[in-house]
């Protein structure tokens, strides 16, 4: 979109106050864009917990000066330069800007809707379609009264069609959809129960659901759901469509549909269509992934899309990450953790998921339904003859009205009131050897379920102390200049520490990016529901797609990177993606030499495909002053190509090159952003900012025993000692962490005020420390380092630095986040 304030007033019937010839490309509804882009508009809407109003003067400081409102803030004589657009209601105004967007895409546009599997449909149609044309596509689950207007502003004719989901959860929302979306074809997947307290029936879901189709000239759909084929036929308007319905079963369908499960985890699909037999694999077994995977191949092969197409599509379908997780949980059994969804057709799902790829015993932990406004009686009625057919040994349910309709379960049933309850009566050792379905409604909080289930009883922790995070994070903002922007770096397990949480934290105390290593570390993330922009370092060529699905940002090194990552943008259709510009001005590790940059100039602008988001180098030696003529040497460098490149490209893009010591050294080399690493975790080379430890590292003693004198400790006998000693035994070894060579009495550790040296070799899950002539009794808490042993002290004993030390502490060390 492109549209002057004064078009945007004339769209919306809205008041214009200010510049009426300021030019808007984006519309933002959220404050949290530490980098709004280039000319964006702030939409202030009221929600039911903030107020986007109150973060006007926000969005102001970083540059936006256009603000669709529906009143104007106070003071604002202050908004210099500016321009609002006063509505009556700014969800509305979104619409109605999407609406006007959408008139000038002259391309198709396929609107998918349904109770479930509607984002995973999208996701796959844009992936098969996307080998054959470039088109655009919602992001993940922008379906609702603001996702969908939102997606439908990227539309752009540079596409050749746009793939649009749309989902609603009460009457006549869909009527403000179809308007925004105007859809050519139609998908629906299926209808349901979820969201069904709105609605008297899902007969009257169904047609409401429809209504997005009203104008479009091609429907598709699994005739299978009858609620849906009866719908369709006995619609009026829709008789004069193209309808191309799919059936496992009914002959009179126009596509006909039979499976073969295959041996290797994939399924079979032959398919008839038009007097043809189509044959086609896809990788899955399970219901809910073979349904979606058929009615992607319906629309594929009703847009008459070639079938070597459809086949190469199908067979390299992966899963979308959505609302299900696995996990390891205790006693060798295994948790499948559903939370998002409760209603039948999800559970349905769940349990074919849960039965498809289990042989061992199962049990499912249920909670009550909410929002599907249908009879309790009939809805647990149908609930246990469905978990019946699927063999589940064990239904534990949760909440009054599963334990209301108790007797419809089978008798070795287990039923709670509530969340708490269950967790008062439980015992671990209930469960063993088996695969536990967790399906519950948000309000349950099955999280506090889940935490007992895949406890861990590792007795060493690393305890992470949020609150100094916090703190050292704005000790840093201290020494910056206003507006200069933050990347903190999260890679290599956020320096030992934990991405996700940390990464939470950051996100919350609003810095602009985060950076990772590696692509599968920015998955996690975006897993764990962080949604900032990712910085990936060091992408490989086979992590492309998997950053462009995860909407993470590469950084480009070489040639040969840029030529991966652009062809593979362009398969997906993209436009002007963004990309960060790696320059080598010294260190010599990955990045574009200087001599490279005209080659890469002229690259770079022939790629609509890509967009520099920022260009950076590293400083190989900021925190040493014998290196300071090195260090300014490589910062003429980096200028000089930044120069050439803004010059070049005719656009602006961040810039930054210090590191947490370049940050403290050299305030002249901010530029517009910098990548505090190891500072944000209180490692301070410099001591010249007040930063905490995060990170305290603990055990506790497993047993204490005497040794006489002359009897050796640990492997090797290499401690002995000619009096008796006290030791105690400690589980934590080198497999945990603690370095090999702090065994012997070299390192120690913290026990009861007094630092107490390791005795013996350091053992692979074990340690010992002498402990002779302290009062210390089993169990008592021993500190590796922290609060008594600084990091920095542990890392000169093993001649190595604090970065190893942190990263070197594996996954099997359970992670505490906490606040003070």
């Amino acid at each position: 979109m492109k549209l002057k304030t004064s078009d945007i007033a004339s769209i919306t019937g809205g008041e214009l106050k200010g510049d009426p010839d300021l030019i808007a490309t984006n519309i933002l509804i959220d404050s949290r864009h530490q980098n709004p882009g280039e000319d964006p508009a702030f939409l202030a809407i009221r929600g039911v917990n903030h107020d986007g109003h109150h973060f006007i003067p926000v969005m102001y400081d970083k540059g936006v000066r256009i603000f669709i409102v529906e009143k104007l803030p106070d003071e604002i004589e202050r908004f210099s330069a500016s321009a609002f657009i006063i509505t009556p209601d700014t969800v509305s105004a979104l619409q109605l800007i999407a609406t006007y967007v959408r008139r000038s895409f002259s391309s198709p546009v396929l609107a998918v809707t349904g109770s479930t599997g509607k984002t995973i449909v999208k996701e796959w149609l844009a992936d098969v379609i996307g080998l054959t044309v470039p088109l655009v596509r919602s992001p993940r689950s922008y379906n609702s009264q603001t996702g969908v207007p939102l997606s439908v502003l990227k539309l752009d004719n540079k596409y050749r069609m746009a793939i649009i989901e749309a989902g609603i959860s009460r009457m006549q929302e869909m009527d403000n959809l179809r308007k925004v979306i105007d859809p050519s074809i139609g998908v629906i997947t299926n209808i349901g129960d979820a969201h069904s307290e709105n609605f008297p029936d899902n007969a009257v879901k169904a047609r409401e659901k429809l209504k997005l189709f009203r104008d479009a000239s091609m429907i598709i759909y699994c005739r299978d759901y009858k609620i849906i084929h009866e719908a369709i036929v006995n619609e009026p308007g829709f008789q004069s469509k193209i309808l191309v319905d799919w059936s496992l079963s009914d002959p009179e369908a126009k596509i006909r549909v039979s499976l073969i499960t295959g041996r290797d985890r994939s399924t079979d699909i032959e398919m008839n269509y038009n007097g043809k037999k189509y044959s086609f694999m896809i990788p899955f077994v399970d219901r809910a992934s073979v349904e979606n995977a058929v009615t992607v191949a319906s629309v594929c092969l009703a847009l008459q899309i070639d079938r070597r197409v459809i086949r190469e599509g199908l067979a390299s379908l992966v899963s979308v990450a959505m609302r299900m997780e696995v996990k390891s949980g205790i006693n060798n059994c295994q948790l499948i953790e559903d939370y998002y969804n409760s209603d039948p057709g999800s559970l349905r799902m769940a349990l074919d998921y849960l039965t498809t790829r289990n042989s061992r015993k199962s049990t499912l932990i249920i909670s009550d339904f909410i929002q599907t406004g249908r009879d309790k009686k009939d809805l647990y009625s149908e609930v246990a003859a469905m978990i019946r057919e699927t063999g589940i040994v064990r239904v534990i349910g949760i909440g009054p009205e599963l334990t209301e309709c108790k007797s419809f379960f089978e008798k070795n049933s287990e039923f709670y009131y509530s969340t708490d309850e269950f967790i008062l009566r439980f015992n671990s050792t209930d469960y063993k050897d088996e695969a536990i379905l967790l399906k519950g409604a948000r309000k349950y909080e099955f999280e506090k379920i889940s935490r007992l289930l895949e406890q861990q009883l590792h007795q060493t922790v690393l305890e992470i102390n949020l609150d100094a995070i916090a703190h050292n994070l704005n000790e840093f903002r201290r020494v910056l200049q206003p507006g200069t922007r933050i990347m903190a770096m999260v890679k290599a397990f956020a320096y030992g520490a934990g991405p996700a949480e940390i990464a939470a934290l950051l996100e919350y105390h609003r810095i602009s990016y985060l950076g990772v290593a590696y692509a599968d570390e920015g998955v996690e993330l975006r897993n764990a529901g962080v949604t900032m922009p990712v910085m990936v370092m060091n992408h490989d060529p086979y992590s492309c797609d998997l950053i462009i699905r995860y909407n993470l940002e590469p950084v480009i090194y070489s040639f040969l990177s840029l030529e991966r990552f652009s062809a593979v943008a362009a398969k997906h259709g993209l436009v002007q993606y963004p990309v960060h510009i790696k320059i080598d001005t010294g260190m010599h590790r990955l990045g574009f030499m200087p001599e490279e940059i005209p080659e890469l100039i002229t690259k770079l602008k022939k790629l609509e495909q890509l967009s520099v988001a920022s260009v950076f180098s590293h400083l190989s030696s900021s925190e040493d002053e014998g290196c300071d003529t090195f260090t300014h040497k490589q910062a003429e460098v980096f200028k000089d190509a930044v120069a050439g490149l803004r010059k070049e490209l005719g656009y602006n893009f961040l810039r930054h090159l210090c590191n947490s010591s370049g940050i403290i050294r050299f305030p002249q080399y901010h530029f517009d952003m910098v990548r505090p690493g190891i500072g944000i975790y209180g490692i301070d080379h410099l001591g010249r900012l007040d930063l905490k430890p995060v990170g305290r590292f603990k055990t506790r003693i497993s047993q204490i025993k005497k040794v006489g004198a002359g009897e050796p400790v640990g492997y090797g006998c290499t401690d002995v000692s000619d009096e008796e000693r006290t030791i105690a035994i400690l589980p934590v070894g080198y497999a945990d962490g603690l370095k090999r060579m702090l065994g012997n009495g070299k390192g120690y550790l913290f026990i009861r005020n007094t630092k107490v040296p390791i005795a013996g070799n350091i053992c692979m899950d074990m340690c010992m420390v002498d402990i002779t002539g302290l009062e210390a009794v089993t169990g008592d808490e021993a500190e590796i380092f922290g609060e008594n042993i600084d990091i920095g002290e542990v890392a000169g004993l093993c001649q190595t630095i604090p970065y190893e030390i942190l990263t070197s502490i594996p996954r099997r060390v359970r992670r505490i986040f906490y606040h003070e």
